[in-house]
């Protein structure tokens, strides 16, 4: 037993108490999650792809409109990834992520395209969900 452990032990202190470790929080996480993790991984890997693909397509921006799109959507996907990867325990990360499906549904209310938004919304939603289920509970002391 370390020292720190034993100054911390005093008559409030509940015995043996054996913290977790991050890995073993990892090892933890259902299948669900990790499955809704991938649905999220893939979606903003794609979003930022299709952000940088406006840097080589023909747009009627100017060429510094075209910087800026490309750059935020390559940073938000960034952004998300590293959110969907090792930000599932705060419950901001989460509601965050909420942001990718309505992101797809704001997308077919402008622009009225259900082929793709409206699959990608629906998709995005579930990512979510899985990813966002509940966390085991620790045992009491």
């Amino acid at each position: 037993m370390s020292t720190a452990q034993t100054d911390l032990e005093g008559a409030d202190a509940a015995p043996n108490v054996d913290p977790v470790s991050a890995p073993r929080r990892r090892a933890r996480r259902g299948a669900r999650v990790r499955i809704g993790q991938g649905v999220l991984i893939a979606l903003f890997a794609l979003s930022g792809v299709i952000a940088l693909s406006t840097l080589f397509a023909d747009d009627p921006f100017p060429a510094p409109a075209t910087v800026l799109i490309a750059s935020f959507g390559a940073l938000a996907s960034v952004l998300g990834i590293t959110a969907a990867i090792g930000g599932l325990d705060s419950r901001v990360v989460r509601a965050g992520l909420w942001a990718l499906p309505l992101f797809f549904v704001w997308h077919v209310a402008a622009l009225g395209t259900w082929v793709p938004d409206a699959a990608f919304a629906v998709i995005a939603a579930v990512g979510v969900a899985l990813a966002s289920a509940p966390r085991p509970r620790r045992r009491p002391a």
